[in-house]
């Protein structure tokens, strides 16, 4: 009955048993019971050697929240984009407030919850939120004080040299990769960015690098923003012990530090406008146990920045029908679709031990393909419901010490939209067919690392193809007719929906991140991104928002 469901032409009964089928798989695969079953106990790779310093960081929820504030500057959100223009701000002297949707991650008291628990607590709609379309794509994103980088896998790629040039060519001027170098040299130092030691490579790693040099493919270590990681494994939903330098240990503390402002469990309704120019945004002020509403902020500000991610910022643009004479906002939403491959060895590899991303493959980058040796929790990834009779028999999962897993992402055109619905976003995406052809390589790939590192069997999730036991196989994933709607897609880099532009009539937003259309209102974070970075774009998010908000602060001088 299950196939029949996910593979129906009814469009609206295949999404449900999608959701629903996600849903009983994270039920089921983090049951304490099967996680005792299969040796999965949380523990680090590297054994710890005291408890956890908690990170201080001033902030104000209900009932603290005062009705107004007058400010220079008021960030929307305080992600990759909203903390890296806060601290940028805040330490040139200006007055700042951030208003974050989400609540506070704290480790020390959540550091005992199951990573399920911490990623229902802080990801938006619980971790269930999806791009529909064929196929329904899931789209994880963190709500919380430091937004995804928070609950994010760490990894820390670099723009490349072309994407950059490209940018330059298409009329954003100052970011060729020599402009940009010192800035993602002061982005790095802060977060601590240094490839992934070899003591928290964990199995999953390992495999990635036996396969890789096997076939003489190019690829390394990933370089993450991390201090004293022990190999937990839980990056993706909290590090238990703040190893992991998301917003809220690194620049969040130094904007506070600097007199920034943050209030929490404030969700934005909307700016305010007058005359045509930007003044500040309305907020309501939620109860953090309940969610209800309390209250209403009003925040008076010379600037008004948004970075409430690629959805939100333009979700709320969209609402106003603010920034939209060209026609592009909400539109060309990049996402990165990914795709999951497992494999299994013959030896015990408990692959969720160590850093949870670790490995990656840039050999075929040109291509558009990028790998990822990733290893989630059970039952908060592909891992689990890769291996052959999901569903039908379930004692297959006591395979799962013996798996290895490999994501592969791919840079996609731009085919998505965001939809502003009544306190919220809905996202269409159309998974084109030149990128279905990217993500069917990229399980190629990944199946012929794995059969060179020595994999007995490769689970591909393709329908009709539950597993192949050798590399003369992988082409029968090349050459299958796959339909795009029978195809598990995953996707975690939304960018590009208020893109950046030299040209007003192509672009919601100038070089710097002004909106052409607002005076007072700019967008700081992944929206204005004018393509596909080709890679993780975390820290070219930041990178361009430190690089706007100093823009920003000479307009304000």
């Amino acid at each position: 009955m299950g196939g029949r469901q996910r593979h129906s032409r009814n469009r609206a009964r295949r999404e449900t048993f999608t959701a629903l089928q996600t849903i009983v798989q994270i039920a089921y695969a983090s049951h304490p019971r099967v996680a005792e079953a299969i040796g999965y106990d949380g523990s680090p790779l590297v054994p710890m050697g005291g408890p956890v310093e908690p990170v201080e960081l001033p902030m104000s929820a209900w009932p603290d929240v005062p009705a107004f504030m007058e400010v220079d500057v008021v960030i929307v959100g305080s992600g990759a984009g909203g903390a890296v223009t806060a601290d940028t701000l805040a330490r040139a002297g200006f007055r700042v407030a951030v208003i974050e949707e989400g609540g506070a991650y704290r480790a020390v008291e959540e550091a005992a919850d199951r990573p399920v628990e911490r990623m229902l607590r802080h990801y938006r709609d619980n971790g269930l939120t999806f791009a529909m379309g064929s196929p329904m794509i899931s789209l994880p994103m963190g709500r919380a004080v430091g937004g995804t980088t928070t609950v994010n896998s760490g990894t820390c790629f670099r723009t490349p040299d072309d994407v950059l040039h490209n940018w330059e060519r298409s009329g954003v001027t100052g970011v060729s990769p020599e402009a940009m170098a010192p800035i993602f040299d002061e982005v790095e130092e802060v977060l601590g960015v240094t490839p992934v030691p070899e003591e928290v490579l964990g199995a999953n790693g390992s495999v990635a690098r036996r396969g890789a040099e096997a076939l003489g493919w190019s690829g390394g270590p990933i370089r993450r923003n991390i201090r004293g990681c022990h190999g937990h494994g839980a990056c993706g939903f909290g590090c238990p012990i703040d190893a992991k330098q998301g917003m809220h240990v690194t620049y969040l503390p130094r904007a506070v530090a600097s007199g920034a402002t943050i209030v929490a469990h404030a969700r934005v309704r909307e700016i305010t406008i007058e005359g045509g120019r930007a003044v500040g945004v309305v907020a309501e002020v939620r109860d953090p146990a309940t969610g209800d509403r309390r209250g209403e902020l009003r925040v008076r500000a010379r600037s008004t920045v948004l970075a409430a991610g690629a959805v939100h910022t333009a979700a709320l643009l969209m609402r106003q029908k603010l920034a939209g004479s060209s026609g592009q906002l909400g539109r060309n939403l990049v996402i990165h679709p990914g795709a999951g491959t497992s494999a299994r060895f013959e030896e015990d590899l408990s692959a969720w031990r160590g850093t949870m991303q670790s490995w990656y493959v840039d050999e075929h980058l040109a291509d558009g393909v990028l790998l990822e040796a990733t290893f989630p929790p059970p039952g908060l990834g592909y891992s689990a419901g890769s291996l052959p009779g999901w569903g039908r028999d379930k004692d297959l999962f006591r395979l799962y010490p013996q798996v290895a897993s490999m994501g592969s992402i791919c840079s996609d055109e731009g085919n998505g939209r965001v939809h502003p619905v009544r306190g919220g976003a809905v996202v269409r995406y159309g998974l084109s067919t030149r990128d279905a052809h990217r993500l069917l390589e990229g399980i190629a790939r990944s199946a012929e690392l794995f059969f060179a590192a020595g994999a007995k069997e490769v689970y591909p999730m393709l329908p009709g193809l539950e597993s192949i036991s050798s590399e003369r196989e992988v082409e029968h994933i090349r050459r299958g007719h796959w339909k795009r709607s029978e195809m598990h897609v995953s996707a975690y880099h939304p960018m590009g929906t208020a893109r950046m532009g030299g040209d007003p009539s192509s672009s919601v937003v100038d070089p710097w991140g002004r909106t052409w259309d607002v005076p007072g209102l700019w967008v700081l974070d992944g929206s204005m991104l004018p393509s596909s970075t080709h890679v993780n774009p975390q820290i070219t998010i930041m990178a361009m928002a430190a690089r706007g908000a100093a823009r920003l602060a000479d307009t304000l001088s």
